[in-house]
């Protein structure tokens, strides 16, 4: 080949790179979108619905109506050409059991999967067809559009931890201290604070004082969660290790020994260990996750603190307040590792369990619960309210009670066979008023997921994730 034709040659390969390169950058984008919720709200369940979902509507079948709209191409058709889910290559972050946890959904037995102790993540490639108009004009020289869906999943209770790390751990141990004297707690950490009162202030550090602190006040968060439904707890990581395990930094307890507490002191040793615990969860979550992504989805179990009280009903409100004024920290800058997060999603999981004539009362309880939320995000990041049913598992119907026709679910009862009727009572309407704690409180059914058919063309039966997903992901589809 003479010097001409090497020429053009190498012309041809760099204009080819040129074009590959202008695909990259103009036709693939990457969106991700963090899920979370507090312990029971259905993190799991709601990832893998929304995937299936997903993976059924790029195989043609109609399963996320509300996604019409952004995916239509101005002449009544899709432009969507196909969904995938990308292979995990080189990533850190442990990938998400999606096939895994599917197959227990759609077995014989079907069971619910378990519940989020690390984060998680899977990435969907959604292929697309380019707009109409004059920027699809130009965007169709280059081909097809690509939208990269990072998904990641971790558990809400580390998410309360990001309150704490402004806070010093004199401030954290008043504020800990003044929760655990309240009612609410009234019992659970008893042991704990006897514990704590026969401790000097300028108690020597002590290895095994402050490990059997520990033990003594995480047995008391764990009792608060489990025995009366309490999500606000700190830190997360004593009740969720996570991957990482249990380490010593993590035998601390709120102790208040003074605002300098003296060298060789167990109030330097336990605030040394909180600060490490903190620079840990920075470091190891918050900086390499929390960083990186630009939507996120709450879910809240709305239900299930009703039905557990008023107590943890005010609790699960008070952490969701928590939550949303650290977001509005984040999103002014004031973390180390702050990215705008452009839009909140707020989600009343479980909505099936209610008639279909109080969807509109669940969804305004979730607006009264997040209330200080949205005014905490309101000038930073679009927010929304929603009600959904990751898997619906029950019909509303009409039931006599006392000859008058009632709206009911029907559902078959988890370990059951049978079909059989659910009422589960009245749902409040926004603000929950005094007199709504003087009636006993409804049951919370457990049910059974119904029989979902395998493959990727099957969706999962669901309600309300398409109306999310057009609101998380719409614009940018």
């Amino acid at each position: 080949m003479d010097i001409f034709g090497r020429l053009g040659a190498g012309l041809r390969d760099a204009a080819s790179a040129a074009v590959d390169a202008a695909h990259q950058i103009s036709n693939v984008e990457t969106l991700r979108v963090a899920v979370t919720g507090l312990s029971r709200a259905g993190k799991t369940v709601f990832m893998v619905s929304l995937i299936s979902n997903l993976l059924a509507l790029g195989r043609g079948r109609d399963t996320l109506p509300a996604l019409r709209t952004a995916l239509d191409d101005g002449a009544g058709r899709s432009r969507l050409i196909s969904v995938a889910i990308e292979p995990s290559g080189v990533q850190r972050i442990p990938r998400f059991a999606y096939e895994e946890n599917l197959a227990g959904l759609a077995g014989a037995a079907p069971h619910w999967p378990a519940f989020t102790d690390q984060p998680a993540l899977i990435t969907l490639r959604i292929r697309l067809r380019q707009r109409q108009g004059i920027a699809g004009m130009v965007g169709s020289l280059l081909g097809e559009r690509e939208v990269r869906l990072e998904l990641l999943d971790y558990p809400g209770e580390w998410l309360l931890d990001l309150p704490m790390l402004p806070q010093s751990f004199a401030q954290w141990s008043q504020q800990t201290l003044h929760l655990l004297g309240q009612p609410s707690r009234a019992g659970f950490a008893d042991e704990f604070l006897r514990f704590l009162a026969a401790i000097p202030p300028t108690a020597a550090a002590d290895e095994a004082v402050a490990q059997h602190g520990f033990r003594l006040y995480r047995e008391a968060l764990r009792r608060a969660k489990e025995e009366q439904g309490l999500r606000w707890l700190q830190p997360g990581r004593f009740l969720m290790p996570g991957p990482w395990g249990e380490a010593p930094f993590m035998h601390f307890f709120p102790f208040e020994g003074g605002d300098v507490p003296a060298a060789g002191s167990l109030a330097l040793l336990l605030r040394e260990r909180f600060e490490t615990y903190k620079a840990e969860m920075r470091q190891n979550f918050f900086e390499p996750h929390f960083s990186r992504f630009n939507r996120q989805v709450i879910l809240v179990d709305v239900l299930g603190a009703l039905f557990a009280g008023r107590t943890a009903f005010e609790d699960s409100a008070m952490a969701i307040h928590a939550i949303a004024e650290s977001y509005k920290r984040e999103m002014q800058g004031a973390l180390p590792f702050s990215r705008r997060i452009e839009r909140i999603v707020f989600a009343a999981t479980k909505a099936d369990h209610v008639p279909d004539q109080a969807q509109v009362a669940l969804r305004q309880t979730l607006m009264h619960m997040a209330l200080p939320a949205e005014t905490a995000v309101a000038r930073g990041a679009r927010h929304s309210f929603h009600n959904v049913a990751s898997i619906i598992c029950t019909e509303s119907g009409d039931f006599l009670v006392d000859g008058i026709p009632e709206r009911i679910v029907f559902g078959v009862p988890l370990g059951g066979t049978e079909r059989k009727a659910f009422r589960l009572g009245s749902i409040p309407t926004g603000p929950v008023h005094e007199s709504y704690w003087s009636r006993p409180y409804f049951m919370l059914p457990a049910l059974r997921p119904p029989l979902i058919e395998p493959g990727e063309a099957a969706p999962i039966p669901q309600a309300g994730i398409d109306v999310v997903l057009a609101e998380l992901i719409g614009d940018v589809l």
